[in-house]
C-alpha cells in the first residue's frame, strides 16, 4: 500500500469520462487517478461500464465528455499512436498474432512501434518470457500453447513495450478455471514488483490480496472505493455489499 503520495507519482488521471451508446449512458462522469506502482482493482456487475471505461483511457473507444492524462500529458486522438505504445493492454481473448511463434508475438511491437533494434528486442522478449514462465516456449505457436498461456504471453508482450501504466480487461475471463491461476499469479507478482495498473476483474482473491484500492462501478458511476480490507469487511454501501455477497457464494 502506497503512503503519502507525492503528484510527481501521478500516472493515470481520468476525469469526467462519459460514453454513450445508441443514446444509452454507459459511463456517467467517471474520475480516479492512478500513482506509480499502484494497482487498482474494478469490480462490478456485467454491463457495469468497466471495459468500456479502460477502452476510454486509451482511446480503442473514444469518450464523448472528459480527459485522460498520462503523466500530465493529455491523451487526444492526435497523440494516440505515441500514447498506447506507453499504455499495455492485455485483452480477455489474447489477440496473439496466429501465424508467429511466440517469440515474435512479444517482440513484433517492440521493433514496429518502438523501432527497438531486433537483436535488443530478441533478448527483451526472452527476458519478459522467462517471468512469465514462458521462455521455452518462444519457438511455439499460439494453437499449441492453453490458453493461460497465451494469455501469459500476451502480458509479456505487453510488458516488452515498457509501459507506463498495464489495463487488464477479464485477463481470466476467457479461461477454464484450472487455467485461472497461472496467470493470476502472474499478474500477483506484477503488482508485487511495482508495476502500476488498472485491472478489471472478477477474481476476488487477486483483488484482496493485490489491490491497493478496488473500485465498484454499477451503471456508469462509482458506487465506492477503497482498501480492500475496508471493502470487503465494511463496504458502507448497500450494492457494494450485495454484490461482493453474491460473488461470495458463488466462490
Amino acid at each position: 500500500m502506497r503512503d503519502n503520495v507525492m503528484d510527481s507519482d501521478l500516472v493515470l488521471d481520468v476525469k469526467g469520462v462519459k460514453k454513450s451508446y445508441g443514446g444509452v449512458e454507459v459511463l456517467k462522469g467517471i474520475s480516479f487517478s492512478l500513482h506509480r506502482g499502484e494497482t487498482k482493482v474494478l469490480i462490478g456487475p456485467s454491463g457495469s461500464g468497466k471495459s468500456t471505461l479502460l477502452r476510454s483511457i486509451n482511446h480503442l473507444t473514444h469518450p464523448d465528455d472528459g480527459k485522460v492524462y498520462l503523466k500530465g500529458e493529455e491523451v487526444t486522438d492526435s497523440n494516440i499512436d505515441k500514447m498506447r505504445a506507453r499504455i499495455g493492454f492485455v485483452f480477455q481473448d489474447f489477440n496473439l498474432f496466429s501465424h508467429l511463434t511466440v517469440l515474435d508475438n512479444v517482440r513484433i511491437c517492440q521493433i514496429r512501434v518502438n523501432g527497438v533494434e531486433r537483436d535488443k528486442a530478441t533478448r527483451r522478449a526472452y527476458e519478459e518470457l522467462e517471468r512469465v514462465g514462458l521462455s521455452d516456449r518462444a519457438d511455439a505457436y499460439p494453437a499449441e500453447l492453453s490458453g493461460g498461456q497465451q494469455q501469459r504471453v500476451s502480458i509479456a508482450r505487453a510488458l516488452a513495450m515498457d509501459p507506463d501504466v498495464l489495463l487488464f480487461d477479464e485477463p481470466t475471463s476467457a479461461l477454464d478455471p484450472e487455467l485461472t491461476g497461472e496467470v493470476v499469479k502472474v499478474m500477483q507478482q506484477l503488482a508485487s514488483d511495482g508495476m502500476t495498473m488498472v485491472v478489471v476483474t472478477h477474481e476476488m482473491s487477486f483483488a484482496r490480496q493485490a489491490a491497493d484500492e478496488i473500485i465498484f462501478m454499477e451503471k456508469g458511476y462509482i458506487v465506492e472505493q477503497g482498501d480492500p480490507q475496508t471493502l470487503f469487511t465494511g463496504a458502507e454501501n448497500e450494492r457494494t455489499r450485495a454484490f461482493l455477497n453474491v460473488i461470495a457464494e458463488h466462490g
